[in-house]
């Protein structure tokens, strides 16, 4: 299914840089793909709506022992709450989480790792802004980004939402605004950058040449904020 913001030049170079990685995808990444599989069924056997998408070194194929997973965690709030997966309305987030580091990861992984959710999307919330179609609508953005860039676990999960806001292509162009200044503050935050540089050692290591083609992507990319800001800022 094609993504919201495939098409934009900082997307599509974004997915060439992390596609090329993943060709050379580590077998901790592999690993930790497969029990993110088990665990998303293993938690829809316990009632609960779940999809993951993956940022970092899983989402790039380039994991490794010490690696964190960190991932955008979809449910559904209990009670059909539609706001943020706050402490107070949506409990589930944390049973959810509970049940990821308490118990799945130390029953069903060879050798536990750390996870870190770094966003949640709560469904019921999605659907009242796809409903509403405001391009200001910041779960909606964050939904479009992540379709774009991330690798997912449990996609059919999300598949009508994202069917949905692809009908809407007024509402794609509008969200699409946003775009340079999400990457001008992504490449702003050092272990991006760093993260990119370990990704590349890890392919050195290998004995892999990485092209110049592809290096020049890749700096392209991390320069993209500065090359925005004009002279004199």
């Amino acid at each position: 299914m094609i993504n919201p913001f495939s098409f934009h030049p900082v997307i599509e170079d974004y997915n060439i840089i992390k596609r090329y990685f993943r060709e050379y995808e580590t077998a901790h990444s592999k690993s930790r793909m497969r029990d993110f599989r088990r665990f998303a069924r293993l938690i829809a056997d316990a009632g609960y709506v779940v999809a993951f998408d993956f940022v970092g070194s899983v989402n790039f194929g380039q994991a490794d022992t010490n690696s964190d997973v960190d991932f955008v965690l979809y449910l559904a709030c209990e009670n059909n709450y539609k706001g943020e997966c706050d402490k107070t309305h949506c409990q589930t987030r944390y049973q959810i989480e509970n049940l990821l580091m308490r118990t799945l990861i130390h029953e069903y992984s060879t050798l536990p790792y750390e996870i870190q959710v770094v966003d949640c999307l709560n469904l019921h919330l999605l659907d009242q802004e796809l409903d509403r179609g405001d391009p200001m609508s910041p779960a909606l953005f964050r939904f479009a980004f992540y379709r774009s860039i991330c690798r997912c676990v449990n996609a059919r999960v999300l598949k009508p939402y994202q069917e949905r806001l692809m009908q809407n292509p007024q509402l794609v162009e509008g969200l699409t605004s946003e775009l340079n200044a999400v990457f001008d503050g992504l490449n702003r935050w050092s272990p991006h950058s760093l993260s990119f540089s370990k990704y590349r050692s890890r392919l050195t290591d290998l004995g892999v040449r990485i092209p110049d083609s592809m290096l020049q992507k890749i700096r392209s990319h991390l320069d993209f904020g500065k090359d925005q800001m004009g002279d004199g800022i």
